[in-house]
C-alpha cells in the first residue's frame, strides 16, 4: 500500500512481518571498520548505537530474526562493542530494541531485559506469561520508564491484554492498565506508539491486526484516558505535537490515505494548536519534523477523480513533498528536500546511503530521518567518523549513548 498507513500501523506490520513468516534467512551483516570488541565500552566516550537484523532462525511456519546490537566511537567511527540477541531463545525484532542511557532494554516475546552496551544482563523487567504477547513498546524521553503494550498470545480472548508502565532502574510497575479500558477507548489491544513531552502521559494506537486505520487514544500517569479516534497522523518524536486529520481516514484507489484537506497540529496534552496546514492532496504518511517542533516536511499526492466516482491519490505520478513552518503558518512546495532535512539531522548519528530505494522512494529518500527503520534490499552503508562502518540490509538507529 505504498507508505501510506499510519506510521504506527507501519512499523507494527514490519515487526508482525518479521516475527512471523518462514522462509529464506537475511544476509548477515558485514562490519565495514575496526573489528568487534566485546568488553565493555569505556564511559568516557559518547557512542552511536545501532540494531541489525544479520539473519534468522527457521523453523517450520515461522522465523526468529538474529539481532546484533553494535556500538560505535560517535567522533572516530571504531566499533567499541557488540552483541547478539533474538533467535529462537526470544523473538525479538529491531523495532523492539531501546536505548536508555548507556543501556539497552530488549522487549522480546519471552521476556523485557536490561543489559550493558556489550550484552550483559543488568536485570529482567518482565516475565511474559504464555497467554501474553507484546504489541508495542516505547520508552519515555528520559529513558526512565519503558511502556509496553501486550495481548493476548493466541488472538483470540479480547478482554486478554493491557498496557504497563515500568521503571527501567527497578522494573517497579508504574502504572497497569487492562482492556475494561482499552476495549472502550480504542477497541483493541493497545499498542503504545509515543511519549508525551512530559513524560507524564503517552499516545496508544488499537492493535487490531487488521488493514485500515487503527483509533488512538491518549493516556495519562495519573489514570486519565482520552480517546481520540482514527485521526492522528503523526506524531512529533519529542512529544510536543500530534498532527490530526480532521476528516479522518478513507480507501480510496487501493489504498489508504487522508481524506482531510488539512492537518491540525497540536499539543497532545493541553490541544492548544500550532498550525493547520491547508493540503492539495492526500497528506501521506511519513513527516518529518525539524529538531525544534517548529516545522515539518510532509509527503502529499496529487488528487484526481477515481474511476468509480469520488476522489483517489494519484501515487503513480510521484509523490510532492511539502515544508509546513507553524510560525508562518505556510505551505510551500519545495523542489530540494533533502537539503532541508540535512540540516534538521544530528551529525552525531551514523548517515545511511541506501543503493536499491534512492530511485523507488523518491525525493523523500533524503529526508529520512536517520532513526527511522531501514530495509535496503540491495544493501545500504552505514556511515559515521568519514567512513563506512557497516554495510548490511536491515538496521535501526538506536540513538547516542552519551560519554562522561
Amino acid at each position: 500500500m505504498r507508505r501510506l498507513m499510519l506510521a504506527a500501523a507501519g512499523a507494527i506490520a514490519v515487526a508482525a512481518a518479521a516475527a512471523c513468516s518462514g522462509g529464506e534467512s537475511e544476509r548477515p551483516a558485514e562490519p565495514g571498520g575496526t573489528a568487534a570488541a566485546t568488553e565493555t565500552p569505556s564511559a568516557a566516550r559518547p557512542l552511536a548505537v545501532v540494531v541489525v537484523q544479520s539473519g534468522s532462525e527457521d523453523t517450520p511456519g515461522r522465523s526468529y530474526p538474529l539481532l546484533e546490537v553494535v556500538s560505535f566511537d560517535a567522533a572516530t567511527g571504531d566499533e567499541a562493542a557488540r552483541f547478539q540477541a533474538g533467535g529462537r531463545d526470544d523473538l525479538l525484532t529491531p523495532g523492539m530494541v531501546f536505548l536508555a542511557g548507556r543501556e539497552v532494554v530488549t522487549v522480546g516475546e519471552k521476556r523485557v531485559v536490561r543489559r550493558a552496551l556489550d550484552g550483559r544482563e543488568l536485570g529482567v523487567l518482565m516475565d511474559w506469561r504464555e497467554d501474553q504477547r507484546a504489541t508495542t513498546a516505547a520508552l519515555s524521553h528520559d529513558g526512565r520508564l519503558l511502556a509496553v503494550g501486550w495481548e493476548d498470545a493466541g488472538l483470540r480472548d479480547r478482554e486478554n491484554g493491557g498496557l504497563i508502565v515500568v521503571e527501567v532502574a527497578t522494573g517497579r510497575v508504574v502504572r497497569e492498565w487492562g482492556m475494561d479500558v482499552f476495549g472502550p477507548a480504542v477497541g483493541a489491544w493497545p499498542a503504545p506508539e509515543g511519549w508525551h513531552a512530559d513524560d507524564l502521559g503517552l499516545e496508544v494506537f488499537g492493535f487490531a491486526h487488521r488493514d485500515g486505520p487503527g483509533v488512538f487514544a491518549s493516556v495519562r500517569l495519573d489514570g486519565s484516558v482520552a480517546r481520540r479516534g482514527p485521526i492522528v497522523a503523526g506524531i512529533e518524536p519529542g512529544g510536543r505535537l500530534i498532527a490530526t486529520a480532521p476528516g479522518g481516514w478513507t480507501w480510496a484507489c487501493m489504498g489508504i490515505a487522508i481524506a482531510a484537506r488539512e492537518l491540525v497540529f497540536a499539543d497532545p496534552v493541553n490541544g492548544r494548536e500550532a498550525g493547520r496546514a491547508a493540503l492539495d492532496g492526500f497528506a501521506l504518511w511519513p513527516m518529518r519534523f525539524a529538531p525544534g517542533a517548529d516545522a515539518v516536511l510532509l509527503e502529499a499526492y496529487p488528487v484526481r477523480p477515481a474511476p468509480t466516482g469520488g476522489e483517489c491519490y494519484a501515487w503513480q505520478a510521484g509523490a510532492e513533498v511539502y515544508l509546513f513552518t507553524f510560525a508562518s503558518g505556510k505551505l510551500e512546495r519545495v523542489p530540494n528536500p533533502g537539503a532541508i532535512a540535512a540540516g534538521w539531522n544530528d551529525p552525531a548519528l551514523p548517515s545511511i546511503v541506501c543503493a536499491s530505494n534512492a530511485v523507488d522512494a523518491g525525493p523523500w529518500a533524503e529526508v529520512r530521518d536517520p532513526r527511522w527503520a531501514v530495509f535496503c534490499e540491495g544493501g545500504a552503508e552505514v556511515r559515521l567518523g568519514g567512513k563506512v562502518v557497516l554495510r548490511t540490509e536491515q538496521l535501526q538507529v538506536l540513538g547516542l549513548a552519551p560519554g562522561d
